[in-house]
């Protein structure tokens, strides 16, 4: 939620002080062997003794470094170093503003003393009152018997009272004693201790609580603790209650050391009450930098069950995944060249997929790559090479070797480029499991010869030549012959869906069991529209297809060779329009057969920060077609509307709709959203209630729905 105007607590600068009739500075002792500045007195009326004790009449200004205190009158002790000071009494640092009828100022120990006073935390910001103030320097600050809130004064919507508040500011926390929270006057919260932040500097402690309901987990209460172990480590710790479910006890741990960084997680629900099991979650995300040019990586996460995330989880992006990826990797890089080791399984979680097309396991995969540049005659060289041994409990498994040594010669020319280049793709396989009759040794060789170029060209224009328009054309031709490969099996192979990146790919084929044969010319054409003046870009568009010489014959298992003489049709378009709109479209069109095949489109209207309304329409030919519409918008000051709705237009059915509404002031906010979206594979629908309720300045109580609006609404933002 945003700040409304005119809520913060004003800043304040040291004041400059009236023109002194008369000046006085003292040099105070150090504290506890610490450099102090001096204190300098500014007054218009100063009686002083030969001992030098003196009085202060006609105005007081203290000053000491960035510290100030204003009175009508006081008096000093040289003896023990003390003002005592009196009437429309006002002490100012950087961080604090209090005022008060009496203080006392020890300038020994740099002690500002209030009894019955207000302060003011500009930098945090906040305000209150207190029976007693101790500010020591610019770091501490106590307070007894205190309200504190961050709401403007004369509003007191949210109010923390407590016996005693410290107010740490190098270690960035509070801590308050036999403390109550009242929202509204109504109590919500009472705690004999409670401790919270006030900057960005991590403290071990008990955070509010998240709660929530839906139809699959019933009332869902979380209640997370926060270890700060170290500066470099620390953990949370979050019981869950689910009515529905039981008790799950979730876990974080994130480290951060020289060589070593990551994060372990891990959940367990001990007797899930709807299933009658143990269910439990494990992840962890490491890196390490080995020494001499070595790093390894551990990306891997595990479930329980298949579904584990449908059930106790509330998002489309946890639901819908199919598979979960185990992997290591260690990797090398030089100068010119790099090697990787891999180690790779998956946990599949859709019952549904059979076991002849679940994903192999790697144990392991070594992949080699080089290119050196600027060689003899202009040439540059590269290398490619794998090594590889495929496991699965069905179908063929064995040994995948391959080597692709490849020659290139650039030239530029101005703006121009062209880069011819030939390569040389050989495979062979060590096979088990084969079938009666096939070849468990087989190999290829296949060449790759291939023309890249294209260039960029430039112009002004407009009005005063204020915007530049680029033109860049790039064509690729490639010529694969065909050699027959449907002896060899398919281990990670896959035909990927055509888009611009494919486009210029020289190989259709993802992965390297097969290598599609093919003369092709691929084209393509981009220009922008860029402000001259200050780099924005108005307007990309680029759109481009492939050109066959010849039938394609090399497939995957199952597919049909392609006599097409041309591929489909691609474009894209990103605009920015004016200040508040823009529009980024996608399209292919199959011209064989004249129909779309892939289509997108997204309006969006942002004419600020607290404003965004997004429109888009997604299409896959016989596979997806969808529309999406959210909205965050003010109805007033401070009431906001949020919402999103995600219709499946092929399957006539909802995937994912919430609307709700958001309450702020200057120093607390509310937002209540009903959600109902696809919670399985099934087709199953839940709904979910998520209420949040923000005290600005302390911290939030409730289910954390901006997390949810941050996922469902493109330009959603706390900020």
């Amino acid at each position: 939620m945003s700040k409304s105007k005119g809520c913060a607590v004003p800043a304040r600068v040291l004041p400059a002080g009236p023109e002194p009739d008369q000046h006085l500075a003292i040099s105070a002792p150090g504290l506890r062997g610490t450099e102090l500045e001096p204190v300098q007195v500014i007054t218009g009326k100063i009686e002083a003794q030969l001992n030098g004790d003196a009085s202060f009449a006609d105005s007081l200004l203290l000053r000491s470094g960035q510290r100030s205190l204003t009175a009508d009158s006081g008096t000093y002790s040289k003896e023990s170093g003390i003002f005592e000071v009196s009437g429309g009494v006002e002490y100012l640092d950087p961080q604090t503003l209090v005022r008060g009828d009496r203080a006392v100022f020890s300038a020994t120990e740099q002690r500002v003393e209030f009894e019955a006073a207000e302060f003011e935390l500009p930098t945090t910001p906040a305000r209150g009152s207190a029976g007693r103030i101790s500010v020591t320097g610019t770091e501490s600050l106590q307070l007894e018997q205190v309200s504190y809130t961050s709401c403007a004064r004369g509003n007191d919507d949210w109010l923390l009272s407590a016996e005693k508040i410290s107010i740490d500011r190098n270690a960035g926390v509070a801590t308050a004693s036999k403390a109550k929270l009242k929202f509204k006057g109504v109590p919500i919260l009472y705690t004999p201790y409670i401790s919270y932040p006030i900057s960005d500097q991590r403290k071990s402690g008990l955070l509010l609580p998240d709660l929530g309901r839906s139809e699959q987990r019933g009332v869902d209460i979380s209640l997370p603790y926060y270890w700060n172990i170290a500066p470099n480590y620390d953990a949370t710790l979050t019981p869950r209650y689910m009515s529905q479910r039981g008790i799950q006890l979730q876990t974080e741990f994130r480290y951060l050391t020289e060589a070593h960084q990551g994060v372990l997680q891990g959940e367990v629900l001990p007797n899930d009450d709807a299933t009658g099991e143990s269910r439990s979650f494990v992840s962890i995300d490491h890196q390490s930098m080995l020494g001499f040019g070595w790093r390894s990586t551990i990306d891997a996460t595990s479930v329980s069950d298949s579904a584990y995330f449908e059930d106790l989880y509330g998002s489309l992006s946890a639901t819908s995944q199919t598979h979960l990826d185990r992997r290591i990797d260690f990797e090398l890089f030089r100068d010119n060249w790099g090697a990787q080791i891999r180690f790779q399984r998956y946990q599949t979680l859709d019952d549904a997929i059979p076991a002849e097309e679940k994903p192999y396991t790697q144990v392991p995969r070594l992949d080699v790559w080089g290119e050196w540049t600027n060689g003899p005659l202009g040439l540059e060289y590269g290398l490619a090479g794998e090594l590889a041994y495929f496991e699965r409990d069905t179908g063929v498994t064995g040994l995948r070797s391959q080597v692709r040594p490849e020659l290139s010669w650039p030239v530029h020319k101005g703006a121009l480029y062209i880069e011819p280049g030939v390569a040389i793709d050989h495979r062979r396989y060590s096979l088990n499991d084969v079938p009666a009759g096939g070849d468990d040794a087989p190999s290829v060789t296949i060449p790759v010869y291939s023309v890249d170029a294209g260039t960029m060209l430039e112009r002004t224009v407009g009005k005063n030549r204020g915007w530049l328009q680029t033109l860049e054309p790039r064509v690729l031709f490639v010529q694969i012959p065909f050699e027959r490969q449907d002896d060899l099996p398919v281990f990670d192979t896959l035909e990927p869906d055509l888009n611009l990146v494919q486009l210029f790919r020289k190989n259709r084929f993802a992965g390297n069991d097969r290598m599609g044969d093919t003369r092709q010319l691929s084209v393509g054409i981009t220009t922008r529209l860029i402000n001259a003046v200050n780099g924005s870009q108005l307007l990309t568009g680029t759109i481009g297809q492939i050109l066959y010489f010849g039938d394609r014959k090399v497939t995957l298992p199952g597919g049909t060779a392609s006599n097409s003489n041309s591929s489909d049709y691609l474009a894209e378009l990103s605009m920015n329009l004016y200040d508040s709109w823009s529009m980024d479209l996608g399209y292919q069109w199959d011209s064989d057969q004249n129909v779309t095949q892939r289509a997108e489109a997204r309006l969006q209207y942002r004419p600020d920060k607290s404003r965004v309304l997004n429109l888009s329409y997604r299409l896959r030919r016989k596979s997806l077609e969808e529309v999406d519409i959210s909205v965050l918008w003010p109805l007033s000051r401070q009431w906001n509307l949020v919402g999103r709705y995600n219709y499946s237009l092929l399957d006539n059915t909802p995937l994912e709709t919430f609307g709700g509404l958001e309450y702020e002031t200057c120093c607390w906010g509310a937002r209540l959203v009903v959600r109902r979206y696809l919670a399985n594979r099934l087709g199953e629908s839940d709904t979910a209630i998520a209420f949040q309720l923000v005290f600005k300045g302390l911290a939030n109580i409730g289910d954390s729905a901006d997390r949810m609006l941050e996922r469902g609404i493109l330009g959603y933002g706390r900020d």
